[in-house]
């Protein structure tokens, strides 16, 4: 009688966990592009996705990466998952100045929104935001992204200062 136990456990746990990773039907989706801040390529800038599926009525989850000195990002992997779900994502772009290098990192919109005052900044004697205000927080940012299964390559973001 307890010989089919276990294996009856163990194929139901395997069933489970391989149903909870990634996206519910297995697909995946990769996203590259540019961000550039009036046609100029910026270095270090945190490019964050935000799902705008929300998972038992709380946020989705959120993706980031750093561009490289050509401006270039990509979110290719999370965890053991090839990439993250498709679907509609709104996109923060931040890079702040030396004094808060990877702070954010781990905070969900909530915490970054509260992070990032209407100053740009944080608290006073806090980071800096080097870019626009209006992209630091998903209150404030009109950039979106919509993500199909696969390779989404020139997913460009072309900030502009006032």
């Amino acid at each position: 009688m307890l010989r089919w136990r276990f294996p009856a456990l163990a194929a139901g746990l395997l069933a489970l966990a391989t149903g909870c990773s990634g996206s519910k039907d297995g697909s995946f989706a990769t996203v590259s592009g540019v961000v550039s801040v009036d046609g100029t390529p910026v270095d270090g800038a945190k490019v964050t996705l935000y799902s705008t599926a929300e998972v038992d009525g709380k946020p989705g989850a959120s993706y980031s990466s750093l561009t490289d000195s050509s401006g270039k990002y990509l979110i290719a992997t999370t965890g053991k998952d090839p990439g993250i779900p498709p679907g509609v994502y709104k996109v923060t772009v931040t890079k702040f100045d030396g004094k808060f290098a990877a702070g954010a990192e781990g905070m969900d919109a909530g915490q970054t929104d509260a992070m990032v005052s209407d100053t740009g900044g944080g608290a006073k004697g806090g980071p800096t935001n080097l870019l626009p205000k209006e992209y630091a927080t998903v209150a404030t940012s009109k950039l979106s992204a919509t993500l199909d299964v696969g390779k989404n390559e020139g997913v460009n973001f072309a900030l502009k200062k006032k």
